[in-house]
């Protein structure tokens, strides 16, 4: 019972908090979260002067039997879908949206990235496999596609990668692929192959191979690393019976194999496999050190244990045959060295089988006669 008047304030009092409940309903926001994906349902909130605007959004409550959801504009809410973080780790990306009446109006769109750095190269086409592992080596790079390259030939084969001649379908350049295997794509291998990368994008010379580009298979999931097409290697030249190199040619080829190792040495890197098939040549008989697979950074005044089973045992220096780990430039001069005998020999001048050979005394008396009968040639190819 009451009079007249109270019924109407209360009435009143009624529309009004429905009017107040139908504004909260305008601008909330609802949730979906059914696994790995969420459904924003955003509404535009108070729209200031300069154009900017307030969300608000919050998270719908499991379906329960019998409720009924609560109603929201259609005008004025959009729809998002995005991926539920793994890790915990959003990143915040402006964008534009709609408003209301047809106004553009900025809106913040939340994104899951995982780890940050490793988010960005996935998105930007590296394998999670290689991101997550050797995110360093590839950072800054934008991978090529393997469907951009004509494979037209296979050209060497190593333990732990193979080697194509290859024409580039973007400029018809002719390059060289070395596909690098892996083992079940075990991270250590795969480290291993982020450290030749490392160590290429380190150096910067005429007489070292340049990476120019890497290249991603969506396929198979290779690894595709891409150089420069050389036509010869040394030790190819060499075995030749129709080629005999002149002293001018041995001094220009080693004259560049030095200074290619100069390069690597002051930039801290150890190449621990020079030999003659690891020296490429063109036509122009420009020479460029490559094969990088063995090669270690290091610090001249600061020895770190390193292993010693590197380097082709023919051009093995005696400290790794001996099994030493603390070692420097050493042991590429000494394989140099075994190259510029080579040459004017030609033929390999310590081409032992084992470690054994190495240590015993024949091999002794084979550098010794070796050396001797090159000591005058030697002589007069420095001094010139």
């Amino acid at each position: 019972m009451g009079c007249i008047c109270s019924k109407l304030s209360s009435a009143k009092d009624n529309v009004t908090q429905n009017e107040k409940e139908k504004e909260v309903d305008k601008s909330s926001a609802q949730m979906v979260a059914p696994s790995n994906r969420e459904e924003l349902v955003v509404a535009v909130v108070n729209t200031k002067p300069d154009g900017s605007v307030h969300t608000m959004s919050k998270p719908s409550l499991p379906a329960i039997e019998g409720s009924v959801p609560a109603a929201v504009n259609e005008d004025q809410k959009k729809t998002i879908i995005v991926e539920r973080p793994k890790n915990g780790q959003h990143h915040r990306q402006a964008t534009v949206d709609l408003g209301v009446n047809g106004v553009q109006q900025a809106m913040s769109r939340i994104i899951s990235v995982p780890h940050g750095a490793e988010g960005e190269q996935i998105a930007a086409g590296w394998p999670s496999w290689l991101a997550s592992v050797a995110g360093e080596a590839i950072r800054g790079w934008v991978p090529r596609s393997a469907e951009s390259f004509e494979k037209l030939n296979k050209i060497g084969q190593g333990t732990y990668s193979s080697v194509y001649k290859a024409r580039d379908l973007k400029n018809g350049k002719i390059v060289a692929m070395k596909k690098v295997r892996f083992v079940n794509m075990d991270p250590e291998s795969v480290r291993f192959m982020a450290r030749e990368i490392c160590v290429l994008r380190r150096l910067d010379h005429p007489n070292v191979m340049k990476l120019e580009a890497l290249v991603t298979s969506r396929i198979s999931g290779s690894l595709y690393l891409v150089f420069e097409y050389m036509e010869h290697d040394l030790a190819g030249l060499a075995a030749s019976p129709k080629i005999q190199f002149t002293e001018p040619q041995i001094k220009c080829y080693m004259q560049q194999l030095f200074r290619g190792l100069e390069h690597c040495h002051s930039r801290g890197v150890l190449h621990r496999d020079i030999k003659g098939s690891n020296l490429l040549i063109d036509d122009m008989s420009v020479l460029k050190i490559g094969d990088f697979g063995l090669a270690n950074f290091f610090q001249p005044d600061q020895m770190q244990p390193l292993t010693s089973r590197v380097v082709t045992l023919w051009y093995r220096a005696p400290e790794l045959l001996l099994g030493a780990t603390e070692y420097g430039v050493a042991i590429d001069m000494w394989s140099a060295g075994c190259i510029l005998a080579e040459l004017f020999s030609g033929k390999p001048i310590m081409p032992g089988r084992t470690e054994v050979f190495y240590c015993g005394d024949k091999f002794c008396y084979l550098v010794s006669m070796h050396f001797t009968h090159l000591e005058i040639s030697t002589h007069l190819f420095f001094r010139s």
